[in-house]
């Protein structure tokens, strides 16, 4: 696994930034929903709570794109691992866009 992971390939930094934000995303959202379990009235408070919520979920999960990049191009010099990183998000970045204007 760390040989893969040591590689200066796009494939590496497309998908080490997409399964990363992806897993961030699904416990932040998994913790909202044990919340939203726990105290059911904040929904019959705030009916468009989810609808406000996902999109800022999204933005939180891109951030250790952020980190992964600078350790990537500062550190082990890998440009192209940083790259596939910038380039996945920028996936994510569309993925927020959708979640806001769409839901």
């Amino acid at each position: 696994m760390m040989d893969f992971l040591r590689r200066d390939s796009y494939a590496v930094g497309v998908i080490m930034g997409l399964i990363i934000p992806v897993v961030l995303f699904g416990v932040i959202y998994g913790i909202f929903a044990l919340i939203m379990h726990a105290n059911p009235q904040m929904l019959v408070n705030s009916p468009n709570l989810i609808k406000i919520l996902v999109p800022k979920f999204i933005l939180i999960a891109m951030i250790p794109n952020l980190f992964i990049l600078r350790y990537y191009l500062l550190k082990l010099k890998y440009d192209m691992t940083g790259r596939g990183i910038v380039i996945s998000t920028f996936i994510c970045a569309i993925g927020f866009v959708a979640a806001q204007f769409l839901l």
